[in-house]
């Protein structure tokens, strides 16, 4: 968790075990997959890997910030551009 809160929000309030609770989720073999990308990889072709892939996937968490030169409004309009994905993915939420 984080305190950058804006101020006027005061200081943030943490729930005991949200951090277990989370990396519980985060590290379950059941919830979260990872793929091998080919050598030369670019961003475009993560994004297409993530738009296409089966099962589908639910969420992206780019935590090596492989996802760069793009903003969040572009990836999000990138992956709704994908026939593959824009066929059962109603909205992209980003945070």
């Amino acid at each position: 968790p984080s305190d950058l809160l804006p101020l006027a929000l005061g200081r943030c309030g943490y729930e005991e075990g949200s951090d277990g609770k989370m990396l519980s989720v985060l590290t379950n073999p059941d919830v979260v997959a990872w793929m091998v990308m080919e050598h030369g990889w670019t961003v475009e072709s993560v994004l297409l890997a993530v738009a296409n892939a089966r099962p589908q996937v639910n969420a992206l968490i780019d935590t090596g910030a492989l996802v760069t030169g793009l903003s969040n409004l572009q990836v999000a309009q990138f992956l709704l551009r994908v026939p593959a994905c824009a066929a059962w993915c109603e909205g992209v939420v980003f945070l």
